[in-house]
């Protein structure tokens, strides 16, 4: 069961409309998977504020990868029948579990069961802040990894015979726009589901997409995942989400597991935690302090006395001598929920000063690529640690991560690789499971079902269990949790946890910042 928040990124992305642009901008077709024609017009398949159509290859199986033709292992499903963790079988047979054998095309069952469901394709939607003040790499990596995955799944026969129509819209990183993109796609669009959206203007979406409800299985930016019946965080979430209230009566709670890691591994006692003057920050900020300290890490430094740093002109220089001047007291590791930006710049202020860490926690948007570049202070970076509930894009003998990376070197078009990228992909893998144990009558009702009733589930192996039951935040929970660390000497981060980690833990939170979802 997973109730974690990306910390840094939900922090971060509330406030990223006041920081400046960071970020190379890249062109459309550094997020483009194969072609595909716009709905309404002619063109090719993009990113564009009025919302394009990628169509390309894809899976025959029931979970989007697929096993190499004639290659067979008995299972439960026979040539043509549907199985939720194998998927449709074709003449090679159904493949083992959380893999397909050959593919099959469209079933004779197939109907046209639902909105965005006819017999051949299925149409989902995503709204992403591709563009924006962040720039394409905050959050355009997700989008990638979707696309990548619908590419893939397309150029193998689709989901039990259907191809994937993949309907996206560029929200800008802007509120308005995201709530006509969600209008188009959902109204005009006439998407199944809405699939991995990720931006940090999403909160005005939340309640239009309940009052229409159409599923939306994405990243949770936004309380609505917390909230509405339709709305599913990628992590799992432990609460009623009743449509009336957020979280325990507007509290939201973490797992303290990542925290104990720290402690009992790389023997912190003592840390700092950065974060901005602005509530959402903040609040994330002190639930982290508040999350160490339940697990006997003392908090000895928070920006300007615990006010926070100042959003528009952060003086990380002060705060690394004043962390460097406590002497035997100074912090051990540096916990952060600023942005990609933020955290280059106190790298910078760290070395500056020869201030060292044993670890400093950083967000899941820093677990990219880009780590190994010189835009990052290379002596700091390579005491940059993250913390997730997915298996790390590194570990390229992992049987699902070999997967990705082969799907990823086909269609990812030289986009950046990250792990958001990877869970952009994995959350693919997680629609089509859900579409696929429905067999040849797809509904909405059906997939929110299916969602609510997982157990354990791990997306084929790229998630660390999870499930949306409902659990009291006293109630004490197994927190699996990976850690990564960068090293340049291996040029990508090395797992220094794996997700397989679990720890019994409590849960500590607290009032949750509204954000009109």
């Amino acid at each position: 069961m997973r109730g974690r928040r990306h910390f840094g990124a939900i922090a971060a992305v509330t406030l990223a409309a006041l920081l400046p642009a960071c970020g190379t901008q890249l062109p459309d077709s550094a997020f483009r998977a194969g072609t595909g024609s716009v709905s309404a017009g002619s063109g090719t398949g993009g990113l564009a504020a009025g919302g394009t159509s990628d169509n390309g290859g894809g899976d025959s199986g029931a979970n989007g990868l697929t096993g190499p033709a004639g290659a067979s292992t008995p299972g439960a499903a026979g040539a043509g029948a549907a199985a939720a963790n194998g998927g449709t079988g074709g003449a090679g047979g159904t493949g083992p579990a959380g893999a397909t054998g050959g593919g099959t095309g469209a079933s004779a069952a197939n109907t046209a069961s639902d909105v965005g469901v006819t017999p051949t394709a299925i149409r989902i939607g995503n709204v992403t802040g591709a563009t924006g003040a962040l720039g394409p790499d905050a959050f355009g990596v997700t989008l990638n990894g979707l696309r990548i995955f619908v590419a893939a799944t397309n150029a193998r026969g689709g989901i039990n015979g259907r191809k994937i129509d993949l309907q996206t819209c560029d929200d800008g990183q802007d509120g308005s726009q995201n709530i006509a993109c969600t209008q188009q796609l959902v109204g005009q669009k006439k998407v199944f589901a809405l699939i991995a959206n990720n931006s940090l203007s999403s909160s005005g979406s939340a309640h239009y997409e309940f009052t229409e409800g159409v599923p939306d299985l994405g990243f949770p930016l936004n309380n609505g995942y917390y909230k509405y019946p339709n709305m599913f965080s990628i992590e799992g979430t432990p609460y009623p989400r009743d449509g009336k209230q957020v979280g325990f009566n507007g509290n939201t709670y973490n797992p303290t597991g990542l925290y104990r890691w720290f402690k009992q591994q790389r023997h912190v006692d003592r840390a700092a935690y950065f974060f901005y003057s602005v509530a959402a920050s903040s609040s994330q900020g002190h639930i982290q302090s508040q999350a160490a300290k339940s697990e006997g890490i003392q908090d000895v430094y928070e920006p300007n006395g615990g006010q926070g740093e100042n959003i528009a002109a952060p003086n990380f220089d002060s705060d690394v001598l004043a962390m460097k001047g406590k002497g035997a007291s100074a912090p051990q590791a540096v916990f952060d929920t600023i942005d990609v930006n933020g955290n280059q710049k106190l790298c910078a202020s760290m070395d500056r000063y020869n201030f060292d860490v044993v670890a400093k926690i950083s967000t899941i948007e820093v677990w990219n690529q880009d780590l190994g570049s010189p835009s990052w202070s290379q002596h700091c970076r390579n005491e940059v640690y993250v913390g997730g509930t997915s298996v790390p894009y590194s570990e390229a003998a992992n049987p699902a991560v070999s997967r990705y990376l082969a799907d990823y070197k086909s269609y990812g078009n030289g986009g950046l690789q990250a792990q958001w990228t990877l869970e952009g992909y994995a959350t693919g893998v997680m629609f089509a499971d859900g579409v696929a144990s429905m067999g040849g009558n797809v509904t909405r009702k059906g997939f929110i079902s299916w969602l609510n009733g997982l157990n354990q589930y791990t997306a084929q192996g790229f998630f660390a269990p999870r499930d949306y039951k409902v659990r009291p935040p006293n109630e004490t929970v197994e927190d699996c949790d990976v850690v990564a660390q960068w090293q340049d000497t291996a040029g990508t981060f090395v797992t220094r946890s794996p997700v397989t980690t679990c720890i019994q833990s409590a849960q500590v939170g607290g009032p949750t910042t509204p954000d009109n979802s």
